[in-house]
């Protein structure tokens, strides 16, 4: 099985860092109430940079095999907050958070092996783990994922630039979708909604389509001005404008390589639901 090695890199900032996964995030089974206070704990802690603290609560997440602190532990072994920065570490907890039901670690893993091409060969094979919407180029060689030594001799083979080219594709859309949470805005509106990625490679550019977009029943106080706002635009964009914030940091993270096929395009859907 492939793993990661060599060095870490920063990745950002606490951006990463959103606490329990919305529905956007893909994960099987929504987090329970004792996970969501062992994240939101965690957090306090990293806003009072209380270190000593981050550690041991994060211990006790990991004891616990929540899905949720296997993310956060990876996210903060991978930019080297709080913990020492080691790669290594990092991609063993993204994966058991994959395995835990947690896809985003898988996403954040492919991105982390993608970033300055620290190791193409992972990147492609956990890539084909979901190579819904990939270029068939990039798929060449998926029958061989279980002979890791037959598959590395296939990518090879492959033409000058292709590997390159597909590494940096996966690299963009694995950080992308590693990384949305739902806003706090939008959950606070219950701000509902689909969206479509258009992900073009060769010019390095991602477009977000609206297909669908609901206003749930708010919880809790709400004055006249909260249900006024709600009908804003910045309530009804919020969705949008965060899944391009994150589209921008991921096309910032990534050199795109100088030949990338003009015809390569890539279009995945996103959906934001609230969990109850």
């Amino acid at each position: 099985m492939f793993r990661a090695s060599a060095a870490a890199a920063a990745m950002g900032v606490l951006f990463a860092l959103a606490a329990a996964p919305a529905g956007a995030a893909g994960r099987k089974e929504p987090p329970s109430e004792v996970e969501e206070q062992a994240v939101a704990g965690i957090h306090d802690a990293l806003r009072a940079s209380d270190c000593a603290l981050v550690a041991s609560r994060l211990n006790d997440g990991l004891k616990r095999k929540y899905p949720s602190v296997y993310l956060l532990a990876g996210t903060l072994y991978e930019q080297g907050l709080c913990l020492k920065r080691d790669w290594d570490r990092a991609a063993r907890l993204f994966e058991q958070a994959n395995d835990a039901g947690e896809p985003q670690g898988r996403q954040r893993m492919i991105a982390g092996l993608a970033e300055g091409g620290r190791d193409r060969a992972a990147a492609m094979y956990w890539a084909l783990e979901d190579p819904s919407g990939l270029p068939e180029e990039c798929q060449a060689g998926r029958d061989l994922r279980n002979e890791p030594e037959a598959y590395v001799a296939q990518l090879r083979r492959w033409p000058a630039g292709r590997l390159d080219a597909c590494v940096y594709l996966v690299g963009v859309v694995n950080a992308i979708a590693g990384e949305i949470e739902y806003p706090s805005v939008g959950t606070a509106y219950a701000v509902y909604g689909r969206y479509r990625m258009d992900f073009n490679p060769a010019t390095a550019t991602v477009e977000w389509e609206e297909l669908e977009l609901r206003l749930g029943t708010m919880t809790g106080a709400m004055s006249g001005d909260d249900v006024r706002d709600r009908d804003s635009v910045r309530v009804k964009q919020t969705l949008r404008a965060a899944l391009q914030e994150t589209s921008h940091r991921a096309l910032k993270r990534f050199a795109k390589p100088a030949s990338v096929p003009a015809g390569w395009r890539l279009q995945r859907d996103f959906a934001f639901n609230l969990h109850g």
